[in-house]
C-alpha cells in the first residue's frame, strides 16, 4: 500500500503458467477503499425533482402567492406607469419602485419542491389574467374576446403545467 491510500497489486496478463513466452503481470492500482458516494442533493433540489405534494392547503397557498405577485407587480408598474406616462407626481414612481422590488421576494414564498423556472413560467399565464382584469377595474379598458380567450388557453397551459404530476 503506498502513502495515498492506494494498493498495488499483480494481475497477470496471460495463464499463470511459467512459460518464459507468456506476458509478464502487469502492476494495477486498486483503491484500498470504495470512493465515496456523491453528496446528496439539498433539500430544495431533491423536493424539486419530485415536484411540490398537493394538498387543498397548498393548492390555496400557491394560488394566493401568485395573486399577491400579481397585485405587486402590476400594481408597481401601474404607478411607474402613471409618473412617466401620465405626468403624475414623482412619488408614485418611488412608491412603485418600492412595491416592485418586494414583488421580487413574493415568489420566494411557493411550497418547497417549486423550482423558479416553473413558478415564474405558470406566473406568467396568472399575469395575463390579472393584467387584464386590472386595465378592467382600474383603467376602465375591458378586455375583448381575443383578451378572453387567451386567457384561458394561458390559465389552461398553466394549470396543467403547475399541477402536472411528477416525481
Amino acid at each position: 500500500m503506498t502513502n495515498d491510500g492506494v494498493q498495488l497489486s499483480f494481475q497477470d496478463a496471460g495463464d499463470s503458467s511459467p512459460d518464459p513466452s507468456s506476458p509478464a503481470p502487469l502492476l494495477v492500482e486498486t483503491p484500498s477503499t470504495p470512493p465515496p458516494a456523491p453528496p446528496p442533493l439539498p433539500a430544495t433540489a431533491a423536493a424539486a425533482a419530485s415536484g411540490i405534494q398537493w394538498t387543498a392547503g397548498k393548492v390555496f397557498w400557491t394560488l394566493g402567492v401568485f395573486i399577491l405577485a400579481g397585485l405587486a407587480e402590476i400594481g408597481g408598474g401601474w404607478l411607474v406607469w402613471q409618473t412617466i406616462r401620465n405626468k403624475k407626481p414623482w412619488y408614485y414612481m418611488v412608491c412603485g419602485a418600492i412595491v416592485l422590488v418586494a414583488y421580487g421576494f413574493i415568489p420566494t414564498l411557493q411550497p418547497e419542491g417549486a423550482s423558479f423556472a416553473r413558478v415564474y413560467a405558470v406566473y406568467g399565464g396568472v399575469f395575463i389574467v390579472m393584467s387584464y382584469s386590472w386595465g378592467w377595474v382600474v383603467d376602465g379598458d375591458r378586455p375583448d374576446t381575443g383578451d378572453w380567450v387567451g386567457s384561458a388557453i394561458a390559465l389552461a397551459g398553466v394549470a396543467l403545467a403547475w399541477f402536472w404530476p411528477r416525481g
